[in-house]
Parts: C-alpha cells; structure tokens; sequence
C-alpha cells in the first residue's frame, strides 16, 4: 500500500472516529448506551461519554500526530477497539 493511501486511510478513520465521539456525546447517546454491556462496572452513562471522548481524542490524534509517532498512536487506537469490541 502506499504511503499516499495510508494516509487517506488514517485520515479516512481519525475522521469517522471524531464524527463517532461527537455522536457519543450528543445525539446518539441513547444508542450508545443501550449497548454497554450490564458487566462494564460504570455507569452506563458515564461509559458512553468516556469512550466518545476518548474516540475523539484518537481520531485527531490520528489526523494529527507527526510522522514520528504514527506508529504509536496506531497501536493505542488498535487496542481501543480491541477494548470496546465487547459492546459491539
């Protein structure tokens, strides 16, 4: 793959990842949170918002980072959806 369509990629799935943090947080709330697992020990509330922020934060992160790190912040967004796959 080249450089060229990694980085739409990345650029592809930092903006879905923003866009799904904010739907997070405002209009979708509700959908989210009907799919949080009962044994999560939080609030479901308080999950839903956590993960969106968290969503948000590595979508720009993604959009973001310098060359250097891109590595990293691929890593940590592998596991976030490792993470969260259960609620899926």
């Amino acid at each position: 793959m080249s450089e060229k369509s990694k980085n739409i990629a990345r650029y592809t799935l930092g903006g879905f990842l923003v866009l799904a943090g904010i739907s997070h947080l405002t209009f979708a709330r509700k959908e989210f949170k009907a799919q949080v697992p009962n044994w999560v020990p939080l609030d479901k509330d308080d999950t839903v918002v956590y993960s969106g922020i968290a969503e948000i934060v590595l979508g720009s992160s993604l959009i973001l980072t310098p060359e250097k790190d891109k590595e990293i912040v691929g890593n940590i967004t592998a596991t976030f959806f490792g993470a969260v796959f259960p609620g899926n």
